[in-house]
């Protein structure tokens, strides 16, 4: 007990006192996020995502692993999510939502955030690639189901073209493959705005916070609290032993997998009309049922 109370003052309550300063922002203030969410877009996460993977130093092996933890995690998940509403006999729209909050995690501003005050920098690199790894996919294939075939595949191709994270890893990639020299002050000057990235994410996740004010049906809540918040860690720990994971790679992949739905996913829900609204009130709810959640699996799992 005294671990998970460490876990959940030390390492999680942090997250949530940063965003309740934005969450305060929103409800007091009534401050439009959308430029903070815009800059975090196009500017900082990928100044973040590019100054990570470049500075990692991590094994080529090691990257691989960690994206194809990330892949087979969202892939399983929403297997298993489909599988849930079809023995639940939910309606067509309820499973599609079941699947897009139980497949895509919010690895960024909070799992990456939980990851570096809990490993330092070191997690941080590691959280990353999770991130940059699973938005891609939910870009790409999350749009794709959220439309079930409805938006042409060309129409998807565009909206992650236009998401610069993509560019970020991939120049990353190559600078980091071919130790490609940067000059210095272009790469301390991508480091400061990376490091901008994370707090500014995390006033934003407040502020979204403060706007979810909806509930959910207890009969479509439960399953997709309980495959997010119960089974991910699982699931996550599956297929680290299988991927053959270890150290920091396996605790902060892990963790990933253990975290509540992103809170794009409501964007997806409304473009798609996939629930909305209860969409908006799983997200809240596993958010803020998610430190003990979180604390408990890694405690018990020794992360």
């Amino acid at each position: 007990m005294a671990d998970i109370i460490f876990v959940l003052t030390q390492n999680i309550l942090p997250i949530f006192v940063v965003a309740g300063f934005g969450f305060a922002l929103q409800r007091w203030l009534g401050v439009d996020k959308r430029p903070l969410s815009t800059i975090v877009l196009n500017v900082l996460s990928p100044c973040l995502v590019f100054s990570s993977l470049v500075g990692s130093q991590l094994p080529g092996d090691e990257l691989a692993s960690l994206a194809l933890f990330a892949v087979s995690n969202v892939l399983l998940m929403g297997s298993v999510a489909y599988l849930a509403g079809r023995v639940l006999r939910l309606p067509r729209r309820q499973t599609i939502a079941l699947m897009v909050v139980t497949m895509f995690v919010n690895g960024g501003n909070y799992g990456m955030t939980l990851n570096q005050l809990r490993y330092g920098d070191p997690g941080l690199v590691r959280a990353v690639v999770y991130y940059t790894t699973s938005t891609i996919m939910l870009y790409t294939i999350g749009i794709f189901i959220s439309s079930m075939g409805k938006m042409p595949w060309r129409t998807a191709l565009r909206r992650l073209l236009r998401f610069p994270a993509v560019y970020a890893a991939v120049l990353a990639i190559i600078v980091y493959s071919f130790q490609i020299p940067l000059p210095v002050p272009l790469l301390r000057g991508i480091e400061v705005a990376g490091a901008g990235a994370i707090p500014v994410m995390l006033l934003v996740l407040g502020m979204q916070l403060a706007d979810l004010k909806t509930v959910a049906s207890l009969r479509f809540a439960l399953p997709a609290l309980g495959l997010r918040l119960l089974l991910g860690p699982l699931v996550g720990l599956l297929l680290a032993t299988l991927i053959g994971l270890s150290g920091l790679g396996r605790s902060t992949s892990i963790i990933e997998a253990s975290m509540p739905p992103a809170v794009f996913t409501i964007i997806l829900a409304t473009e798609f009309d996939l629930e909305p609204t209860a969409v908006t009130s799983i997200v809240l709810l596993s958010t803020l049922l998610s430190p003990l959640t979180i604390a408990t699996a890694i405690t018990l799992l020794n992360l």
